[in-house]
C-alpha cells in the first residue's frame, strides 16, 4: 500500500477513539430525583427511564415467613438500542453497559420504609439516583 492509501486508514485511526471519547465525555456526574414513569434526557440519545418498582417486604410490626424484596426497575435507551436493570437496598448499584462505564447508584437514604399493609398500584414511590461518568 502507498503512503496515500494508507492516509485514510491512519486518520481514521487517529479520529475514531476521540469520537468515542466525546460520546462518553457528554454524560456528567449528577443527582436526580425520579417518579415511577419517569424519563430522564442523561445526553443526547441516551435516556433513562424509571419505569416502575416491586414492593414485596414485610409490613412493619408483622411476622412474616420472607423478608420481601424491594426492587426498582429501569430503562437506558440509546442509539444501539434498550437495556433493563434493577436497583435495591440489596443492589444499590448498576453499570449497564449503554453507559460505556458511567454508573448508577441508588440513594439508599431516600428509600423509605416498608409499608404498614400492602402497596397498590396506585402508589408512587419516588428515588434518588446519583450518575457517576467515570
Amino acid at each position: 500500500m502507498t503512503p496515500f492509501r494508507a492516509l485514510p486508514f491512519l486518520i481514521a485511526a487517529a479520529v475514531l477513539p476521540g469520537l468515542a471519547a466525546c460520546a462518553s465525555a457528554q454524560l456528567h456526574d449528577a443527582t436526580y430525583v425520579l417518579q415511577p414513569r419517569q424519563r430522564l434526557d442523561l445526553a443526547p440519545g441516551l435516556t433513562l427511564t424509571y419505569d416502575s418498582f416491586s414492593d414485596s417486604r414485610c409490613p412493619a410490626n408483622v411476622k412474616c415467613i420472607w423478608a420481601g424484596r424491594l426492587a426498582f426497575r429501569f430503562i437506558v435507551q440509546s442509539r444501539d438500542g434498550s437495556e433493563e436493570f434493577t436497583l435495591g437496598p440489596d443492589q444499590p448499584v448498576a453499570a449497564p453497559a449503554a453507559l460505556h462505564g458511567a454508573r448508577v447508584a441508588l440513594d439508599l437514604g431516600g428509600v423509605p420504609p416498608a409499608r404498614i399493609g400492602a402497596a397498590r398500584p396506585a402508589d408512587r414511590m419516588p428515588v434518588t439516583l446519583k450518575v457517576t461518568a467515570h
